[in-house]
């Protein structure tokens, strides 16, 4: 794992409202979800064509090797919490709304509560 990585945040969600494009904001969300797993392949792909050009001119290992490569509990930890990060990104606007939501139901619980406190 690159050192830096531990330190990477992603921002939870966009400030302010969220323009929609598409007639059904379903669409808008499953587009969003879309692009940002099309982002997060395009950097991995990237990375691994540098990783085996680099690995080929070097002679460092093959393609056979990878493909037997055995990863250890701790790589499979390591892994699991990438994909958990990668999976936060990619589902980021839906749960951004539902927050939002709950927020909303939560402000109103409590107008509600406090009207019928105060007699009115």
């Amino acid at each position: 794992m690159n050192p830096d990585e531990s330190e990477i945040t992603l921002q939870r969600k966009a400030k302010g409202k969220r323009p929609y494009y598409f007639a059904n904001p379903d669409v808008d969300r499953l587009l969003s979800m879309v692009m940002a797993l099309t982002g997060e392949l395009s950097v991995t792909r990237d990375r691994l064509d540098t990783l085996e050009r680099v690995a080929a001119e070097k002679g460092l290992f093959s393609s056979e090797d990878i493909e037997q490569y055995a990863l250890t509990d701790a790589d499979m930890e390591a892994r699991a919490a990438r994909h958990q990060t990668i999976f936060k990104e990619v589902t980021r606007i839906i749960v951004g709304e539902l927050e939002d939501l709950e927020a909303t139901e939560d402000r109103d619980y409590s107008a509600v509560v406090s009207q019928v406190e105060n007699d009115g």
